[in-house]
């Protein structure tokens, strides 16, 4: 038979250690809402609209303020796309849906060695992702323009069986700021796709 010796006073403070992550944890979720919707408020966005699109199989949101015009494309690849830039054309970009029967992360390396040959990037990254339970890339990179002006890029590309959804935003990177990435991952989680 063996004796357990505990020491109450390393238990005690265990015990209220674990106790502490819990309640910090929970209030986490809390705290990311309210960033979220500061980011909004900072940036001028009071609401977001619903589009809807593709028999309204797809849905997400934009800023109200926004404008929008959507654009059909002859051939199979671009299912859909819907152009967008704010009031003051310091943000703009494009949501689009893509048909693709090969992989992602492939097309996006593909993409990049393309687009690299006909511009000047000072940093480029692709990192992995989670919006709404499926699984994508975000690419985020600063191209310089002929005129030797900054440009950043946030593009979102997330993955569905046969297709992906693509959301970019560009702007000067005069006009960035650092709450941007947040208002664009935001917009990004109203995506909505039901088969």
């Amino acid at each position: 038979m063996k004796l357990i010796i505990i020491n109450r006073k390393r238990l005690g403070v265990t015990t209220i250690i674990i106790g502490l992550m819990l309640i910090l944890l929970g209030f986490e979720k809390y705290f990311d809402a309210g960033l979220k919707f500061t980011a909004l408020m900072q940036n001028n966005i009071n609401s977001l609209v619903q589009y809807k699109a593709l028999d309204n199989k797809l849905s997400y949101k934009l800023p109200a303020e926004w404008i929008t015009k959507e654009q059909k494309f002859s051939g199979q690849e671009i299912l859909y796309h819907n152009d967008f830039k704010t009031n003051d054309s310091k943000i703009y970009g494009f949501v689009e849906v893509w048909s693709l029967n090969k992989d992602l992360k492939n097309f996006l390396e593909e993409s990049k060695k393309i687009s690299s040959e006909q511009n000047l990037y000072k940093q480029y990254n692709i990192s992995p992702i989670k919006i709404n339970d499926r699984d994508g890339y975000l690419v985020s990179y600063t191209m310089i323009t002929s005129s030797d002006i900054d440009y950043k890029g946030y593009e979102y590309f997330i993955k569905d069986s046969n297709k992906f959804f693509r959301f970019s935003f560009f702007m000067k990177a005069s006009n960035f700021k650092e709450n941007m990435p947040t208002v664009f991952k935001t917009i990004v989680q109203t995506l909505n796709y039901k088969e």
